[in-house]
């Protein structure tokens, strides 16, 4: 069938404003192949989609190029109106004129803007169409953790329909977190009542995770329980196993009776029977970690209340205090109005024994002299670590960690809660620093992704976009070895050679194995040796 390609210009509301459209229209329409050619300020809003859709439809266009933002802001949304139209959606190809073009230069860019769309349509003759295929899932979701966001993200899997298994490593659900719930408002003793009573959740307490196989939608997890191993099928798994945290203190004074943990100062200020009440009280943080959000939540809140309730002198030694939200530049200023002291300094404090006290030497940087401090309870600072097995549980699951050891906190995609392999997803303290805000964001995203999943019982999916051709493939395993969503295996064929076979529901369609293959044996539609060398043979045609 003969190609007929629509182009679409869009001046984003305006935004492109160094091309001068008229003429690029008029160049643009006279490229071979091309149908019709159409202006717009507002393609991607309602009356530009209706445009859009009226003008495939009357044309018979079977190939679309939009000239206009990036396509990482718009191509999904545009693939989505070809599929409307009655297109495949992988028949488009876009432009980038606005950030590879308009926004890049100063002056008229209209030349250039009409060789960036002529190597659109060149690629856009050749691009094939991409089927799609139902796959059957199972329903069932595994949630790793016995804490508060374990438990949370359980109680609203369970709500939405989705019968969830809650596995824990401890004797007791929420035993890690019962002592920060009256500190930051939440029962958790009665959400494991509520937990427990829930016919839709399975709890599995003292167990672990020894194996796991398979792939979104169908990942069979092996358990140990007590003696017992059992294997259970799961459509999607969610970790929220926490993390835990060290005192950081460089002092001979670790074990002292004096030098308190942030945690078990909560415990004090909970304790009605406490006998004696600490008058002088040292805070330090910021020294080993200075990106602890929560180490400053904790320092903010803690200092506050011990002034509040105790009326204690409060002195709190840091480098800088970083608050990133209103709450805590509310808390800052609250802790300030109410005498809290706080002392910059760039070195870590000296900590000495004095007398059955604690002795804090450190130069203030505002003063410019040393200052020294007899305190009757020093509040260390407290390094966050992941919680112990994180190691051994990425590796069951084959998923990265960040240079601190957390589950993908430093994601440069932007998608916090889900991980480089489909089906697994991250809550809470497991990926990183996280006060309570944040942790309570991550759950209800986390069940809406999960549920987006596996509600229907099937997965959509693109079917062969990317495949290996066994004629090529030689099975050096490169592709295996570098593919970072686990979506390639080594499979026989009819006459039982052994060559990659690249599963469709856990491809994320990234390209790596194409790039990388030394055979040259894999395919990636949209992206084919013919399509990339048709746009740069256009190059200084125009």
């Amino acid at each position: 069938m003969k190609n007929k390609v629509g182009v679409f210009f869009c001046d984003c509301g305006g935004a492109i404003n160094n091309i001068d459209f008229d003429a690029a229209v008029k160049k643009v329409a006279k490229f071979p192949g091309v149908t019709c050619v159409n202006l717009s300020s507002n393609l991607c809003l309602e009356e530009g989609e209706e445009k859009m859709l009226s003008c495939i439809k009357e044309e018979n266009i079977n190939r679309v190029v939009v000239a206009a933002c990036s396509p990482d802001f718009k191509e999904h949304f545009f693939r989505q109106v070809l599929e409307s139209a009655g297109l495949n959606g992988h028949l488009f190809s876009m432009a980038n004129i606005r950030e590879q073009g308009s926004w890049a230069h100063d002056g008229d860019i209209t030349v250039k803007a009409v060789e960036l769309i002529k190597m659109a349509v060149n690629r856009a003759r050749l691009l094939q169409p991409v089927k799609k295929k139902k796959f059957p899932v199972n329903k069932d979701v595994l949630v790793v953790g016995g804490g508060f966001a374990a438990i949370n993200a359980a109680l609203q899997l369970s709500r939405v329909g989705l019968r969830t298994t809650l596995l824990e490593g401890e004797a007791v659900l929420g035993s890690e977190t019962a002592e920060l719930g009256g500190l930051c408002g939440f029962d958790i003793g009665s959400m494991v009542s509520e937990v427990e009573g829930d016919e839709n959740i399975e709890i599995l307490t003292s167990a672990e995770v020894r194996a796991t196989a398979g792939k979104i939608g169908d990942f069979t997890v092996r358990i140990r329980k007590g003696g017992e191993e059992i294997s259970h099928k799961y459509g999607a798994v969610v970790l929220a196993t926490g993390y835990q945290t060290k005192l950081a203190l460089e002092s001979e004074l670790k074990s002292d009776i004096n030098i308190v943990s942030q945690e078990k100062l909560c415990r004090m200020l909970e304790d009605p029977n406490l006998e004696i009440r600490p008058r002088t009280i040292g805070f330090m943080f910021d020294f080993s970690d200075e990106n602890s959000r929560l180490s400053t939540l904790a320092t903010l809140n803690n200092a506050l209340a011990a002034r509040q309730k105790w009326d204690s002198e409060i002195y709190v030694f840091c480098k800088s205090v970083k608050v990133d939200s209103p709450r805590a530049e509310k808390l800052y200023r609250e802790a300030r109005d109410c005498g809290v002291v706080f002392l910059k300094c760039e070195a870590r404090p000296r900590i000495t024994a004095d007398n059955g006290r604690v002795k804090i030497e450190a130069k203030d940087v505002f003063l410019g002299e040393d200052t020294i401090l007899a305190c009757d309870l020093l509040v260390a600072e407290e390094l966050l670590l992941p919680s112990e097995g994180t190691e051994a549980l990425s590796s069951l699951l084959n998923i990265r960690r960040d240079s601190r050891g957390f589950y993908q906190d430093e994601n440069v995609h932007l998608y916090p809660v889900a991980s480089e392999k489909k089906g697994i997803f991250f809550v809470g303290g497991c990926r990183g620093d996280l006060d309570l805000s944040r942790v309570l964001t991550d759950v209800p995203s986390v069940v809406a992704s999960v549920y987006e999943l596996l509600s229907s019982g099937n997965i959509l999916a693109e079917v062969e976009r990317v495949k290996a051709d066994p004629q090529k493939c030689v099975a050096c395993l490169t592709c295996i070895r570098v593919c970072p969503h686990d979506a390639i295996q080594l499979v026989r064929t009819d006459n039982s050679k052994e060559v990659a076979g690249i599963s469709d529901l856990a491809c994320d369609a990234c390209g790596v194995c194409a790039a990388i293959c030394p055979a040259k044996a894999i395919i990636f539609q949209g992206y084919r040796d013919e399509e990339i060398l048709a746009q740069i043979e256009t190059i200084g045609e125009s």
